[in-house]
């Protein structure tokens, strides 16, 4: 059986984009914008221990729960993207991260992505630490190949 590590020495680009716990949301949407391939930043702390995850939809969320998108702030267009780019990365990332380790077997971990229908997964080791990131569409490419 085959497990996410040797997943890891057939993908050509593992390196998870990330940004510090301090960073500001302009940080994370320049990273997005530059590294698009997984359309997530992961947000580590200053031990590189994953502390939360930051998709396009959290973005939007935010975005949404400040009543931004309807019209309902009060604050003038420039002046609300001004303040929400200014916020920390902590303060909107998802801190309950779905992850795998090196060692977990490949089915399990691909069974792990559907089940809470993820198109990306962070590597860590035993402690926390992030390693790597898996895309859905890695494993495609790799099947399509019959390398897994």
């Amino acid at each position: 059986m085959k497990r996410v590590e040797d997943l890891l020495v057939l993908i050509k680009n593992i390196r998870p984009i990330t940004v510090d716990d301090d960073a500001t949301i302009d940080e994370v949407v320049e990273k997005m914008l530059v590294f698009h391939r997984d359309r997530a930043v992961y947000v580590i702390d200053r031990e590189g221990i994953l502390a939360g995850i930051i998709s396009l939809g959290d973005i939007s969320r935010h975005l949404l729960s400040e009543g931004i998108y309807h019209g309902e702030s009060h604050m003038p267009g420039r002046s609300i993207l001004s303040t929400f780019m200014a916020e920390k990365a902590a303060d909107i990332m998802t801190r309950s991260v779905i992850t795998t380790l090196p060692e977990e077997e490949l089915n399990s971990m691909i069974k792990k992505m559907i089940d809470h229908r993820l198109k990306v997964i962070p590597v860590v080791d035993a402690g926390g630490k992030l390693l790597a990131s898996i895309n859905l569409l890695d494993i495609f490419e790799l099947k399509a190949q019959e390398k897994i």
